[in-house]
């Protein structure tokens, strides 16, 4: 800590110092001050925390400075030393945050009373101050994401109460009457892969970057308010109290203000005006829509008013291609995947509109495609290999290019390294298998009531149909369809024993969706039919 004594007498400054038990109080600073205006110079740049000072002194004497310390520095802690036993001086000193009035010739107790009486007032004071500014922070933290929950509420169709509205007007400090509103949407994710890389360590920084130059031309609430909607991360909406025309130049000088800070252009979509509050989550949608059913193949426009038309969608679904797919990912060779992906892609490059949404469709077919890939194999991964995480990266963002247009090049990558990401995993499943007969004939044994067949089990285990055949041969001394009908029968065996299944169910319990093609097969395997096998082992009791 820091005290400051004010005197204009060196030898009562030298005494004072003498007097005070510093140390022991944890004052390890004393600077001095010879007059008011010295000591206003030392307290501007020291910011002491005790301050003792006469009150008769040439030049500012006490009386001036203690009305000074009492704005310019008012946390401080001042005890007043003086040589005159003045009614109105004390009660000056009183006046202006004065907490003691000592009387000269000083006595050590005295002095050191009130030194343990002030700092001990000061410390109680800054950890009041210290939790206050804590809170105020904190608030200051929460206030924008709880404004932006008030906000996310009321587009999403959640906050037209009274309640939520009386909320947002006191919040917001919004004008009195709001008749209209038009709506604007952006998400973060049209921008290209190069301007999101940027921010890849601090994806909130390009978020704040955006509200800011947003809220900066929207010259908020005046105008609108801009916030950040939380149930889509990446979106930022701009609700306006005006017209569609002037909602289209404000966003022209976010994008102005944009292309100066992270050096691209947002595309908006702008709905028709709605009645406020009520149209507001009407508003929203539409706008969202005409952001995400842009044309991306080709426009010049960044704000979007209206739908184009789609072109009717002369390419095949993903789905349609996923067993080709699926071979050569797993054939781990970029030639057949490049070929593959080309073929899929070629007629969607003739196309002249594409949506955004489209493209964020065939993305995630894409994830959910490759998904069930990896959850279909349910082998052990190699611990010898990457980690199928590792391997098989999540899409980061749409492959558009530096206009926010579709990138075709950068789409075929995207998917060519997917592909053969997943064909990695996949093998590195496989070679997890120390036994995969015998993990056939596992999943046989569990699986034995669907419809199985030797095309299922070569792509649920990534072998060849021949090799199957040949193996599982090998192994067990039956084919792999010797060994299921054998695997049902046996169950069937059992289920006889119950007389309250009827044949025909138990025939599909165990696999056979044709009652008579099941009594064939059991009266071949067992020489009797299920119903004569059923009676011999009631008659039997076995």
């Amino acid at each position: 800590m820091k005290a400051l004594l004010v005197d204009d007498e060196q030898h009562v400054r030298h005494a004072i110092q003498l007097l005070g038990r510093w140390d022991d109080l944890g004052i390890d600073v004393l600077l001095e001050a010879a007059d008011g205006n010295e000591a206003i110079e030392a307290i501007t740049v020291h910011q002491p925390q005790i301050i003792l000072s006469d009150m008769r002194m040439p030049g500012m004497d006490g009386m001036a400075l203690l009305e000074w310390i009492s704005v310019h520095s008012p946390h401080s802690k001042v005890i007043v030393i003086s040589g005159y036993d003045d009614f109105e001086l004390v009660r000056h000193a009183i006046r202006h945050g004065g907490m003691d009035y000592l009387l000269k010739p000083v006595e050590a107790d005295e002095l050191n009373a009130a030194l343990v009486k002030a700092v001990h007032a000061w410390k109680e004071e800054h950890t009041l101050r210290t939790e206050s500014t804590k809170q105020s922070i904190v608030v200051n933290r929460m206030r924008p994401h709880y404004q932006d929950r008030l906000l996310t509420e009321l587009a999403v169709g959640r906050g037209n109460t009274s309640a939520h509205i009386q909320q947002l007007q006191e919040e917001l400090d919004l004008p009195s009457s709001i008749p209209m509103c038009c709506v604007a949407v952006t998400s973060l994710s049209h921008l290209d892969a190069d301007c999101l890389a940027k921010y890849r360590s601090q994806p909130n920084l390009l978020v704040f970057s955006v509200l800011n130059i947003c809220a900066e031309m929207m010259r908020t609430p005046i105008e609108g308010v801009t916030f950040h909607q939380l149930n889509q991360p990446d979106e930022i909406v701009l609700l306006h109290w005006g017209t569609q025309s002037s909602l289209e130049r404000i966003l022209e000088r976010i994008n102005d203000g944009l292309e100066q800070t992270i050096q691209r252009r947002l595309h908006f979509g702008l709905s028709t005006c709605e009645n406020y509050p009520i149209g507001i989550s009407t508003a929203y949608l539409d706008a969202s829509s005409k952001l995400w059913r842009r044309n991306i193949v080709l426009t010049q426009n960044l704000i979007h008013s209206t739908i184009e038309s789609s072109s009717r969608i002369k390419g095949k679904r993903l789905a349609a291609f996923e067993e080709p797919m699926r071979i050569a990912a797993l054939s781990c060779r970029a030639s057949s995947i490049s070929s593959i992906v080309a073929e899929w892609l070629e007629p969607f490059t003739k196309l002249e509109v594409i949506s955004a949404e489209q493209l964020q469709q065939w993305i995630q077919e894409l994830e959910w495609m490759l998904s069930c890939w990896l959850d279909d194999a349910e082998g052990p991964i190699s611990h010898d290999e990457e980690s199928a995480e590792d391997q098989f990266p999540p899409f980061a963002e749409l492959p558009l290019d530096h206009d926010g247009l579709i990138s075709f090049p950068l789409l075929r990558s995207l998917l060519e390294q997917r592909l053969l990401a997943a064909g990695k995993a996949l093998t590195a499943q496989h070679h997890a298998y120390p036994d995969p007969m015998s993990e056939i004939a596992r999943y046989m044994d569990a699986h034995y009531q669907e419809d199985l067949s030797l095309q299922q089990l070569a792509a649920r285990f990534y072998l060849s149909r021949e090799y199957i055949s040949r193996k599982f041969k090998q192994q067990f001394g039956l084919n792999w369809s010797e060994y299921l009908g054998k695997l049902r029968i046996n169950n069937a065996k059992l289920l006889l024993q119950n007389p309250s299944l009827r044949v025909a169910q138990i025939s599909e319990m165990v696999g056979f969706q044709d009652e008579k093609y099941f009594s064939k097969v059991f009266k071949k395997t067992e020489g009797i039919t299920p119903a004569e096998y059923r009676k011999t082992m009631l008659q039997t009791g076995s």
